[in-house]
């Protein structure tokens, strides 16, 4: 796991960020609790969404959140002055009926005011809320399947730096496991916006050792005292950081930032759809 200290407090400082966004969203989460302890009455029956998984309640749910929630949470949910809905545990943890609630009721002690929509309305916010948080895999995602491996082992170059079911090549992912993984939206997001997240674990690095010779690839560990690069040959190098003369990160994403150019938006679609079936568990939905 990599840490880099903080000098001031001698604690790890990706482990301070991490806090204060977990507290962020706790208090969002203490707060639909809350809500749902007011309303004892309701029962696990009037937990679930009525309208729950229906595409034109998604869809009605959509141009209902653009129009009413995106102004703070951003228009895919990305997050802004509000937090994030997508990459967001708390959306995922909380009931359809503490959803339902937190929107009908607002947050309280937050910026979040109550909503005058009827409960078809805010029903079908939560819906949208879900399918923006659903596993892929767990979704129907248009597309071509057939049409997507074979752009992604053709003409869209994906396979040169991933692996599915053991083919392909490094340094980037695995992406076996995919679909299981990110949502619909976080796998676009990669494709099109590649450079909007980095995870740490995936940074593009080149360093320069103290005899002079250069390698280049993919952080797959980095601490204070040393780092682990995967390279475009798939190997690994374990260095010393008292070996290092120069330790370069690059800013942006190894992934090619012009898909959105190079790709169709069909082909982006069918991309789409072979990523969001990569599973290494069994299911009858394969």
């Amino acid at each position: 796991m990599m840490w880099r200290r903080s000098h001031a407090s001698g604690i790890p400082a990706d482990e301070c960020i991490f806090a204060a966004k977990r507290a962020g969203a706790c208090i969002f989460l203490v707060a639909l609790s809350l809500l749902a302890q007011d309303r004892q009455e309701v029962t696990s029956k009037d937990e679930k969404n009525p309208v729950a998984g229906q595409p034109i309640a998604i869809a009605a749910g959509k141009k209902l959140f653009l129009e009413g929630c995106s102004g703070c949470h951003g228009p895919n949910g990305e997050g802004g002055r509000g937090p994030n809905l997508v990459r967001a545990w708390f959306v995922r943890d909380a009931t359809d009926r503490h959803l339902f609630e937190a929107i009908k009721n607002g947050v309280p002690g937050s910026d979040m005011p109550l909503s005058h929509l009827p409960e078809q309305s805010i029903w079908q916010i939560v819906a949208f809320l879900r399918s923006m948080n659903a596993l892929a895999f767990d979704v129907e995602v248009p597309g071509d399947f057939q049409a997507g491996r074979n752009i992604f082992f053709g003409k869209g170059g994906c396979a040169k730096c991933h692996t599915i079911s053991g083919q392909g090549g490094a340094p980037g992912p695995d992406l076996s496991n995919a679909g299981r993984e990110n949502s619909v939206s976080q796998l676009r997001e990669a494709i099109l916006k590649p450079d909007a997240r980095i995870a740490e674990r995936n940074r593009a690095v080149r360093v320069i050792t103290s005899d002079g010779r250069e390698i280049a690839g993919v952080a797959k560990d980095n601490t204070n005292y040393s780092i682990v690069i995967l390279d475009a040959e798939e190997n690994l190098h374990l260095l010393m950081k008292t070996d290092l003369r120069e330790v370069i990160f690059r800013k942006k994403s190894m992934l090619p930032g012009d898909y959105e150019n190079r790709l169709s938006p069909g082909d982006v679609q069918d991309l789409l759809a072979f990523l969001a079936r990569q599973s290494e568990r069994s299911s009858n939905k394969e």
